[in-house]
């Protein structure tokens, strides 16, 4: 019997560690349960579809939720593609089955039967992933050390395992599955013709497509994995049109599922849920993608750096395969960079490339596979280097040291390296990007306010004259006495309405001691005439910890929903707990409104 080689023992680890530390990390759940652990951001929007399909039977008539649900046509519309629902299904009906039998769980599709049944399936869709992977290495010839190595560097060098073990719910183990698989079905059909495997492809590709329709861009990888055998594929099967119309068809089959959706929610067979987004496509962050302390690829997932390397390696030594790689390279960042949220919201590094993880893993193991004795040895040392430092760095992430949304320079400084309990849930602030603005932004509102004078939209609070104020001699007190301190509001009358608004605020911060204002927190909050929330979002109001007994200056950059008729911005500073200590002075906020396009 033939022993396993080293990398299926690899994969078989990468899945294992991945499944333990799920179920001692995100199976216990948050405070408030283990679906508020899976369900959410993004989720939501994925695993509305199960629920509004399998329970509430409200498909089109669902709630208006300002994330991802908005109206359009004569219904309501889930604004995302459905493909990671699809991949979920199976796992969500088998968890709900349970959930049924079982008289103490919710009917709700939140149930811990169903959270846990998807992270089960995430578990096998990333193992399918990397033993497609591993296949299509050894196909092409790498070596078992070869092919261990780079499973190695992509599954404990990369953010595959937050999305494989904590966050189980987004698109990106899926997506990494389904490239996985498409790139060896493009080689197998290569190199045997046999047309089932171009079947396979084709409803891969659907597949793909349907999960992030911008992923399409995956047919650019395969100069990489087939080389110069790519030209006599294409005119091999432009001699068979048939052949090649039956799988163009095959893939628009797969993708047909997201135009019958948009048809049962909306009567519309093409509807765009993504109104108010958008890209930029003058305006690529293609810099702070790579590099940045936000989300920067190189910064925070070292060891693709290999796969830059490898790149360039095989631009002189293989040229179809660099060109193709260099074109991939090229055309993703571009993309990824123009989208207008371009760090993609909260998250653990740059989230978005672990759907390009397959391909990029190809440049890696041709460097691993050509480099001498000596540089062997150096590369693997890198790539536990680098897999040491990702999987700390993943530790900081989920433990509350590393910031979900806002990092930048001085937070990274402040953390690297960092595991003492006193860094943990010590960043907070809000930096966001503006909306979506292909016309730019206008100026509706601005204000300043040193509390000499009354303000007409800054209020409330307990307001001092004290010896030791930053200009004046007014300022905000908070001293533990009132949970709702000092705020702005400002209505429609003055806002525009049905325009996306970016609200940038500053003030002066003063603490006596460092971190006596850690408990508060700042609110944006929209309101209809009949008070109910249309916009909530809370966050910690200091961005780092203060020095005691100096003025210090903060800012925060909010992105707001556009506004109905009739409903009231507000923006104010809550200490719901009552133990924080700090003096406000000279507040300052612009609103800036999208410009029509």
């Amino acid at each position: 019997m033939r022993r396993p080689g080293p990398s299926l023992l690899i994969a078989l680890l990468i899945v294992t560690v991945n499944a333990s530390v799920a179920v001692r990390g995100l199976w216990p759940g948050r405070l408030d349960g283990l679906a508020n652990s899976v369900v959410r951001s993004d989720v939501k929007g994925y695993y509305a579809y199960l629920q509004a399909i399998f329970i509430r039977h409200d498909l089109g008539e669902e709630k208006l939720v300002w994330e991802y649900v908005r109206y359009a046509g004569t219904g309501t519309l889930n604004k995302y593609f459905c493909g990671t629902s699809v991949m979920m299904a199976p796992w969500f009906l088998a968890g709900h089955a349970i959930a049924l039998v079982d008289p103490d769980a919710p009917r709700d599709g939140l149930s811990v039967h169903e959270m846990r049944a998807l992270s089960i399936g995430a578990w096998c869709y990333l193992l399918i992933g990397l033993l497609a992977m591993r296949a299509l290495l050894l196909r092409l010839g790498f070596t078992e050390a070869t092919t261990a190595w780079t499973l190695v560097a992509i599954g404990f060098g990369t953010q595959l395992m937050q999305y494989g073990a904590l966050q189980p719910g987004w698109s990106h183990v899926y997506s990494f599955c389904a490239v996985s698989l498409f790139l060896l079905a493009s080689l197998r059909f290569a190199t045997g013709r046999a047309a089932r495997w171009l079947f396979i492809m084709a409803a891969l590709l659907g597949l793909i497509i349907l999960i992030r329709p911008v992923n399409a861009l995956v047919v650019l990888a395969l100069p990489a994995v087939l080389g110069d055998a790519l030209l006599l594929l294409l005119r091999d099967l432009f001699r068979r049109p048939l052949m090649l119309l039956a799988a163009i068809s095959a893939c628009f089959a797969i993708v047909f599922i997201q135009p019958l959706l948009w048809h049962a929610q909306t009567g519309l067979w093409i509807a765009y849920g993504y109104q108010g987004e958008g890209f930029h496509w003058d305006r690529p962050e293609i810099l702070k993608v790579l590099f940045g302390f936000r989300r920067g690829l190189f910064l925070w997932t070292p060891v693709l750096l290999l796969a830059v390397a490898g790149t360039l390696w095989l631009l002189m030594k293989e040229r179809m395969r660099g060109i193709g790689l260099l074109a991939y390279w090229a055309v993703n960042t571009y993309v990824i960079s123009a989208w207008w949220i371009w760090y993609y919201g909260s998250g653990f590094g740059s989230r978005v490339f672990v759907d390009h993880y397959p391909v990029l893993a190809l440049p890696i193991a041709f460097v691993l596979r050509d480099a001498s004795p000596r540089w062997l040895r150096a590369t693997r040392v890198f790539v536990v280097a680098c897999c040491a430092l990702l999987l700390f760095q993943m530790w900081q992430y989920n433990t509350g040291i590393l910031h979900p949304e806002s990092m930048d320079r001085e937070k990274y400084a402040f953390t690297f390296g960092r595991w003492d309990a006193s860094h943990r849930g010590a960043l907070g602030g809000n930096y966001q990007a503006p909306p979506f603005n292909p016309n730019g932004m206008s100026v509706v509102l601005e204000e300043s306010c040193d509390f000499e004078h009354a303000c007409a939209h800054w209020g409330g609070g307990a307001i001092r004259h004290r010896d030791d104020a930053f200009s004046g001699g007014n300022e905000a007190v908070f001293d533990g006495k009132e949970e709702f301190g000092l705020g702005f509001e400002a209505g429609t009358d003055e806002l525009p309405t049905g325009r996306a608004l970016y609200l940038e605020i500053g003030l002066q911060r003063y603490e006596a001691r460092s971190r006596d204002s850690h408990p508060m927190l700042c609110v944006t909050d929209v309101r209809n005439a009949r008070d109910e929330v249309a916009f909530y979002e809370p966050f910690a109001f200091n961005p780092m910890p203060g020095r005691a007994g100096a003025w210090e200056q903060l800012e925060y950059r909010i992105p707001v929903p556009p506004l109905f008729p009739g409903e009231r911005l507000k923006f104010y500073f809550w200490d719901r707990e009552r133990r924080s200590r700090v003096l406000i002075d000279d507040v300052f906020i612009r609103v800036w409104a999208v410009n029509p396009y």
